[in-house]
Order: structure tokens, then C-alpha cells, then sequence
């Protein structure tokens, strides 16, 4: 814990015990003549917090955005049909192994990821979130955000061989990052208002 400033961990405790993320990312070809130009698809990421104790969703936030066609599939998007209804699609949100390494710059499998492994992941992360956000765009944001789902989904594997204290350390980072991500958002919805 001692890579995790107190603050963080103050942040990340009202954070942890209330919700859980989960972001769901589709992508539509576009056919409306409002959209973007030929060539074009609008990916639509929703994001949902969850209530640790029963699973619900308790809230959900929709943003949509136009990439250039194909794009939104090697990020590991869904592509779906203009016609399917979007309760019928089915997204991930987990980076692939290749994205993770490219994040970390060294060969990474998450799956193989043992819990000390892990749990430097996690610190890594923060850190090279820390020290890169300043330049990032919303697309390098969706990028952490998806390795981040990956090394969650490996520590539900893990969950049980982790201590209380390991268990906050990867909770603040959790939420620190979730604050920093938030944070941006506003900053650039607010910068975009004036």
C-alpha cells in the first residue's frame, strides 16, 4: 500500500463500496443523414455502475462518438447491425493480451498473471496513468479503461488468495483511476462550454 497516496484511498472507499463499472462499447455504421461522413461509424459507449451487493444497475451514462469505419473492432468493440436492437448485442470490455502489453510496453498474459504479479500490474498501471494522462485523448482514456476491465477480470479469479490490505491497494487504484477519468471528462466538457 505504500505506492497508494492516503488520499486516494479515502477517495476510493466510498467509490468501491458503492459501485462497480462495467462500460459496454458498440459501434453502428452510420445511415441517418445527421451523422458523420461516408466512411464513418458512431460507436456508442455506455457505462454502467453497479451495486456490489445485488449486481443492478443503479446508474447509466450513454456517449456516442464518430470514428473512422473499422476502427471501433480492433479496439475490441461489438460491431452491430444498424437494424439489431442494441439489447441484442453483446460487447467487450476487456483489452486482449497484445493491448495490454503494447499499455505496459513489456509481453504481459493476464491470465497467467499470478496475485503478486497482479497486484504490481495494478501499481504500474496508476503510475503510468499518473504519468501520461496530461497528454491523453479520449481514445487513450477507452485504452486504459480496457486494460484496467482485463486485470478486474483477473482478480475476480484471484479474489480469495489476496489479503484485506492487498484488497484496498487495488480498490484506490480502482478509484483513483475512476476519478482521474471523471475528472478529464469534465474538465473537457467544461472547457468545451467556454
Amino acid at each position: 500500500m505504500k505506492n497508494v497516496p492516503l488520499f486516494a484511498l479515502l477517495l476510493a472507499l466510498p467509490l468501491a463500496a458503492t459501485a462497480q463499472t462495467k462500460t459496454t462499447t458498440t459501434a453502428k455504421t452510420s445511415t441517418s443523414p445527421a451523422a458523420a461522413k461516408p466512411g464513418t461509424e458512431q460507436v456508442t459507449e455506455v457505462t454502467e455502475d453497479l451495486d456490489p451487493a445485488t449486481g443492478k444497475v443503479i446508474r447509466r451514462t450513454t456517449r456516442t462518438t464518430t470514428v473512422p469505419a473499422g476502427t471501433a473492432a480492433r479496439t475490441g468493440t461489438t460491431i452491430i447491425n444498424p437494424s439489431t436492437s442494441p439489447t441484442e448485442t453483446v460487447a467487450t470490455g476487456a483489452a486482449s493480451d497484445t493491448a495490454v502489453s503494447n499499455f505496459f510496453r513489456e509481453r504481459t498474459t493476464v491470465a497467467r498473471l499470478t496475485s503478486p504479479q497482479l497486484l504490481d500490474a495494478y501499481t504500474r498501471f496508476l503510475d503510468k496513468v499518473r504519468e501520461d494522462r496530461r497528454g491523453w485523448s479520449s481514445a487513450d482514456w477507452a485504452r486504459a479503461a480496457t486494460v484496467l476491465s482485463s486485470l478486474n477480470g483477473r482478480y475476480e479469479q484471484l479474489r480469495s488468495t489476496y489479503t484485506l490490505d492487498d484488497k484496498l491497494t487495488i480498490r484506490g487504484v480502482q478509484g483513483e483511476f475512476q476519478a482521474l477519468r471523471t475528472a478529464r471528462q469534465i474538465s473537457g466538457q467544461v472547457s468545451d462550454k467556454l
